[in-house]
């Protein structure tokens, strides 16, 4: 045993991870009891086979879209992020089954369900982000991936330099995969497993906590998963990108009409602006903006946009908070050279630049490049190789999970900095 061979068995207790399975289940038993409530109030021979319906498939549905909530991303977060999937699939399947078996059916039921789960789940999360402390990472020292935790603030970072005899006080332990541990501390993560403490790699806790991949830790297996960051959602992609543009198509016609007026009447000369951008695979093409410079503003070469740039109009500077000089990049989506969602396209000088100073920058080209994407709501403008370095880390994040969830979250964030002009420069 080693270390452990003189440790009292009690002391090496599993930490108590707080868990929402219980919370969820005893939500779920309220909504079939309010769902029986109202079937109860009509007479019908079939009451309890409708209950028993309904309480069958709502547990077996939750149970098994919450096992496949316990994953380690939402673990670490202590926190479930559950849609409405559960009562959506229950109601589904309830209305199936009990039409094929011809039992009693009652849409007012099947509608309470639905929306007590909802108000269930939405509030006990809530209630649980807001009164949870902050999740316990033990990380054995020295590392070197120590900054990327610190600045954390949903957990709290303890230091082990020596192998300790007891678990009190840890959730998580971290390792850095590279290094090369001791006999003493293989045999006690060893032991930590055995009595629920995992390990977890710090690479993966560094992404699920700050929703970026740092380039210094871009490596190994690790760097592989972005090479191949490809998957069958990249087919349906553009066929949402082409429904997006005919849904939105007489909006965007009609504000892209009163923008152009606007734009000649505050400065008079072309309304749009094109620019050679690096599109997939590294593949250059035309994009297509609103003028929001003075014209011939770049003669002498491009250059970033700065706080106040003299260089951009009065209704530059208004159309560039509110993002509306991006509307003409939706035929670019229609032309295939842009996607709504993904890494913004760079100007052709900088990609070049950036592909020699930033190891791997050319990954980011894997997916077409976007009207918005996850580094714009997570970090806004970037100017100059370090807010590009630290940029590429949400890109190379985008590329590895791309997803039709991923590209909603985006979407429903975009809304949020276009409202508060977050990064607009």
């Amino acid at each position: 045993m080693g270390i452990f061979q003189k440790t009292i068995t009690s002391e090496l207790k599993p930490p108590k991870l707080p868990r929402l399975g219980f919370i969820d289940y005893l939500g779920l038993a309220l909504a079939c009891l309010l769902a029986y409530w109202q079937i109860a109030t009509r007479s019908d021979a079939n009451q309890g086979q409708s209950f028993l319906f309904i309480l069958i498939l709502a547990s077996l549905n939750a149970h098994f879209l919450l096992n496949q909530l316990k994953s380690i991303e939402t673990l670490l977060q202590k926190q479930r992020t559950l849609t409405l999937f559960i009562p959506s699939f229950a109601a589904l399947s309830t209305l199936v089954i009990q039409a094929l078996s011809r039992s009693y059916y009652s849409g007012r039921a099947l509608l309470l369900f639905i929306i007590f789960w909802t108000i269930w789940m939405l509030a006990s999360r809530l209630l649980y982000q807001h009164f949870m402390p902050p999740l316990k990472l033990a990380i054995i020292h020295p590392a070197s991936f120590v900054a990327e935790l610190e600045r954390e603030s949903k957990i709290e970072l303890s230091y082990l330099s020596v192998p300790p005899k007891s678990f009190e006080g840890i959730d998580f332990v971290v390792i850095d995969p590279a290094s090369n541990y001791s006999k003493d501390w293989l045999q006690w993560l060893a032991h930590a497993d055995i009595y629920g403490v995992r390990s977890l790699s710090a690479p993966l806790v560094i992404e699920t906590l700050t929703r970026r991949i740092p380039i210094n830790m871009l490596k190994g297996e690790w760097a592989f998963e972005i090479l191949a960051g490809r998957n069958s959602y990249l087919g349906w992609k553009r066929l949402f990108d082409l429904l997006g543009v005919v849904l939105l198509s007489p909006f965007l016609l009609l504000l892209a009409a009163f923008i152009s007026i606007a734009i000649y009447l505050d400065d008079p000369g072309t309304v749009f602006f094109w620019q050679e951008r690096c599109g997939k695979k590294g593949k250059p093409f035309q994009m297509l903006k609103f003028r929001t410079m003075r014209e011939n503003a770049e003669i002498n070469g491009s250059a970033f946009a700065e706080e106040n740039d003299p260089r951009v109009t009065k209704l530059g500077k208004w159309l560039r908070k509110t993002r509306m000089d991006e509307i003409p990049q939706f035929w670019n989506v229609l032309r295939g050279d842009m996607s709504i969602i993904g890494p913004r396209p760079e100007q052709i000088g900088f990609a070049a630049q950036f592909a020699q100073d930033i190891p791997l920058y050319e990954l980011r080209h894997n997916v077409k490049p976007g009207i918005t994407g996850w580094a714009q709501v997570m970090q806004g403008y970037a100017a100059g190789t370090d807010e590009t370095k630290v940029k590429l880390c949400y890109d190379f994040y985008y590329v590895k999970h791309v997803s039709l969830g991923l590209d909603l979250r985006i979407i429903f964030q975009t809304f949020q900095t276009i409202l508060t002009f977050f990064g607009a420069r």
